[in-house]
């Protein structure tokens, strides 16, 4: 018989045991249920939180490729024959120049024509193409060839040209048809009066037509264009370039001709201050939002429920400790004297987080403005002008390194350098400086290199790294993850352990209750034979 049962009948202890039983079970219950359940949410806050920086990360990250390469230098010119525009803020500086444009530079244009459509087959071979220079009759040949295979199915005026642009040797082929019934083969060379070329055809069968792209001696009517040097003056120095696009003449700037002058044009660049100060303060405005929000999330309050999702936690120490030196430790690689953020008045404040002084980032921009290099472009610097330099890759270590050059052997930091001389280029790929490429024009010189890392590339590489995959951050949302998942699998055990305990209650009170039950019956039975007893003595 049920508790239930004997409840409704009113025999039994009288007590309510369900009631009793849910008590017990509930003691025993919450308690843990409430452990178990804070620590799933624990987790599960801690991880929205390491989702947030993540986001927090990625925007910073993204945003910080606005910035690079801003110096608040600014090109003006007064003029339409070439345009100029800046391609290297770290090696651009301000300059004023006065130029003159006497003549751009053409390429070699060579037309064979006479050919019926643009399917006609020459037959096969091979076009030896050597590259020099025109003088006359005369050729003097730069060093340079290559040589084009021409087979079959590839012997038309069309597969022939494809041929020749599909080498990629510097020589753009086409065909023009000039009129009903005459087409041609142009050949065009890069600009350049070195850059001609002479073309030595080797037929596979001397009776087909392949012979007819010799150009092996000078032919007025096969020549339709010269090649030519660009001539220009730069302050009253005269100069020659191959190419209307001159990059190593104005340091960071590249100048493309398009006409001659008619009288002497100026270009010129400023550092502009206010474009320099927006700058800097965006990018402040973008690492203070990360700083901010990762000190909000470390702190442990100073009251009950005041703290951070995240109060001491190492990881996020360390993220703050990263950032916090590429703010404070000093710059490498823009000059002889490191560079500190506070020069140009990036501060850290009471709370942790940073602000622009404007009033020292305008004094000290004035007075080196190309300091500000420093903030948010990474570059290389040499002390000469006869020695460029560029960097590939993040492998280096900023600082100052001597480069010493003697004829095509050259070091840097001591190490040595591999020569190019289709560029006249050094290069190397290990060591402290490497990456670089070092530019030599004429002999050279030595000099010191200045290898600058950027405060923003610093940060770029800080967030790279926290967002790459596998890690710490992804390791440790897992990991709480696997923790949630354990302790939601303890949640149900236990569940399961406390719906057996139930019963276990229940099966013992209403044992209870059927002993109490059996025991009042008892009662009434001797109760029963006492009044029986009595009755029968009192007569």
């Amino acid at each position: 018989m049920s508790s239930e049962y004997i409840q409704a009948l009113k025999i039994g202890s009288g007590l309510d045991t369900n009631n009793i039983v849910d008590a017990i079970i509930d003691a025993r219950r919450v308690t843990k249920e409430t452990q178990l359940n804070d620590r799933i949410e624990e987790r599960e806050v801690k991880i929205s939180t390491f989702g947030e920086i993540k986001s927090s990360l990625s925007s910073l990250e993204t945003n910080l490729g606005l910035y690079d390469g801003i110096t608040g230098l600014k090109i003006d010119q007064n003029g339409t024959s070439f345009t100029a525009s800046i391609t290297d803020q770290g090696a651009a500086s301000n300059f004023s120049h006065s130029l003159e444009v006497s003549s751009l530079a053409t390429s070699q244009t060579l037309v064979f024509e006479g050919y019926s459509s643009a399917d006609t087959a020459l037959g096969t071979g091979s076009l030896a193409i050597a590259f020099g220079t025109w003088s006359g009759s005369s050729f003097t040949a730069n060093g340079t060839s290559s040589t084009v295979a021409i087979t079959s199915g590839n012997d038309t005026l069309e597969g022939i040209a494809a041929k020749v642009n599909d080498a990629a040797i510097g020589v753009t082929a086409s065909v023009v048809m000039k009129s009903t019934g005459n087409y041609a083969l142009v050949f065009q060379a890069t600009t350049g009066a070195s850059n001609a070329m002479q073309i030595t055809v080797t037929e596979d069968n001397s009776s087909s037509s392949l012979d007819g792209l010799n150009y092996t001696t000078y032919s007025a009517t096969t020549q339709t264009v010269a090649g030519a040097d660009a001539a220009l003056t730069i302050d009253g120095v005269g100069i020659t370039r191959t190419s209307n696009t001159i990059t190593d003449l104005i340091d960071g700037v590249t100048l493309s001709l398009t006409s001659k002058t008619t009288s002497a044009e100026t270009v010129s660049a400023v550092f502009d201050q206010d474009t320099a100060m927006v700058a800097a303060q965006g990018f402040v405005a973008e690492l203070n939002a990360v700083i901010s929000s990762l000190n909000a999330q470390y702190s442990r309050g100073t009251g009950v429920g005041d703290g951070g999702n995240l109060p001491g936690d190492p990881l996020v120490r360390s993220m703050i400790s990263q950032i916090r030196s590429i703010i404070t430790t000093g710059i490498t690689g823009f000059g002889a004297s490191d560079i500190y953020l506070a020069n140009f008045g990036v501060m850290t404040n009471r709370d942790g987080s940073i602000s622009l002084d404007t009033d020292v980032f305008k004094a000290n921009y004035a007075a080196d403005p190309d300091s500000f290099n420093a903030l948010l472009n990474s570059r290389v610097t040499t002390g000469s002008q006869l020695v460029t330099g560029t960097m590939t890759g993040d492998a280096y270590v900023a600082g100052s390194y001597a480069f010493t050059i003697s004829g095509t052997t050259a070091t840097i930091d001591g190490d040595s350098m591999t020569y190019d001389s289709s560029g006249e280029v050094f290069y190397i790929s290990s060591g402290n400086a490497a990456g670089v490429r070092m530019e030599i024009s004429g002999s050279g010189t030595n000099t010191t290199t200045y290898i600058g890392r950027s405060a923003l590339e610093k940060l770029t590489d800080f967030t790279t790294k926290a967002l790459a995959y596998g890690n710490d951050i992804d390791d440790r949302i897992t990991t709480y993850n696997t923790e949630i998942t354990d302790y939601t699998t303890t949640l149900a055990d236990f569940e399961d352990k406390i719906a057996s305990l139930r019963i276990q209650y229940v099966n013992q009170f209403a044992a209870m209750d059927r002993a109490v039950a059996g025991l009042d019956r008892t009662k009434e039975t001797l109760n029963s034979m006492m009044e029986s007893w009595k009755g029968s003595m009192s007569g």
